[in-house]
């Protein structure tokens, strides 16, 4: 696949990551050419696509020309590119959509696939088959906007019976902490589950889990070869004390990496990332949140499918902690993007 070397990158979006997938496709045509790849940056705009002329300028307005996508990737198809590096983090670029669309083309691409986007694009599915192969999520109720019209004391009973306050309130597509919010009580329960309710027919509650927080990067596998579990990075409030050189400065906390584990445990979560990926079909890479609670049980909270690729995102991070720099990272990424597409098309079996 893809004698020309060229590797079309689709960025930006129209719902609230678009500037992060800005940045992260910065990073990610960088390393590509470290690679010695040829990138062709791809915008999505909200009233089509665009491809950037200057890749030193990926905002570019000047004498753009929005395209049908369809007549993009047509375009693209014409000009033999046929593998996609995904940078489009939430919304359509993680929930399976711009997957089947890639599809439809006979493109590879990065991400996850259609299934393995959509089940692990929704924190409701995600509980539901993170419990289907016995690891832990926080106690937590699915609430329908029509129930809560009709029983929404019954409602409020049950979470003070069972999830207890504060607790965490979740819009179910949201990508990470987007459409996350804290209810110390039952008024602000109320507030922020109606909040919720304005665009969204579901809304999920989740007992407030105190601990530590861990994320854990993983690489797709390939045939014959499982998935690669990248070192574990802690979150933690910068203690403001001192900062050790294995610290990394993320928005107003610290990415401590490799976190410190005991070794017991550090395989136990190993195991259970790699066998959530296997089993979600997560694709090319996954990036994991957990809390460990008092007793060191983890517990699961989401997993990303598109975690970020800007040079301080923690999967870049946690994989030069591993002893793989930008541009052999993004050519890992490539590698298994076409593995998994050949795997795709041909009905043979994937380690991923």
């Amino acid at each position: 696949m893809n004698p020309s070397n060229q590797i079309a990158v689709i960025f930006g979006g129209d719902w609230g990551e678009r500037e992060v997938s800005i940045c992260s496709a910065r990073a990610v045509i960088d390393w590509l050419v470290e690679a010695k790849y040829d990138p062709i940056p791809v915008r999505w705009d909200e009233c089509g696509w665009f491809i950037c002329t200057t890749p030193d300028d990926l905002e570019e307005l000047s004498g753009a020309e929005l395209s049908d996508p369809i007549a993009v990737l047509q375009s693209l198809s014409r000009d033999n590119v046929d593998v996609v590096f995904n940078c489009l983090h939430g919304g359509a670029g993680e929930d399976g959509t711009l997957a089947a669309i890639l599809t439809l083309f006979r493109m590879a691409h990065t991400g996850a696939g259609v299934a393995g986007g959509a089940v692990s694009a929704c924190k409701i599915t995600f509980r539901q088959r993170m419990r289907g192969i016995g690891l832990r999520v926080p106690t937590g109720a699915v609430v329908h906007q029509e129930v809560w019209g009709r029983h929404r004391r019954d409602v409020l009973a049950g979470v003070d019976r069972e999830i207890h306050y504060p607790c965490i309130v979740k819009y179910p597509q949201g990508g990470s902490s987007e459409g996350v919010s804290d209810a110390n009580d039952e008024k602000e329960l109320i507030e922020e589950i109606d909040k919720i309710f304005e665009f969204s027919q579901l809304a999920l509650v989740e007992k407030m889990i105190v601990g530590r927080e861990i994320s854990v990067p993983c690489l797709g596998g390939r045939q014959g070869v499982l998935p690669q579990i990248l070192q574990p990075v802690e979150i933690v409030l910068p203690p403001g004390e001192r900062i050790f050189s294995n610290e990394l400065k993320y928005g107003d906390h610290k990415a401590i990496c490799p976190a410190v584990l005991d070794p017991e445990l550090w395989h136990e979560l190993a195991r259970e990332v790699r066998q959530m990926h296997l089993e979600l079909q997560l694709g090319t890479a996954s990036r994991t949140d957990l809390i460990l609670d008092e007793e060191n049980n983890p517990i699961y909270l989401e997993t990303n499918t598109v975690p970020g690729m800007t040079k301080d995102s923690l999967l870049p991070f946690c994989a030069s902690k591993t002893g793989i720099n930008g541009p052999d990272l993004v050519r890992k990424m490539v590698d298994i993007a076409v593995h998994e597409h050949l795997v795709r098309h041909s009905g043979a079996a994937s380690a991923s």
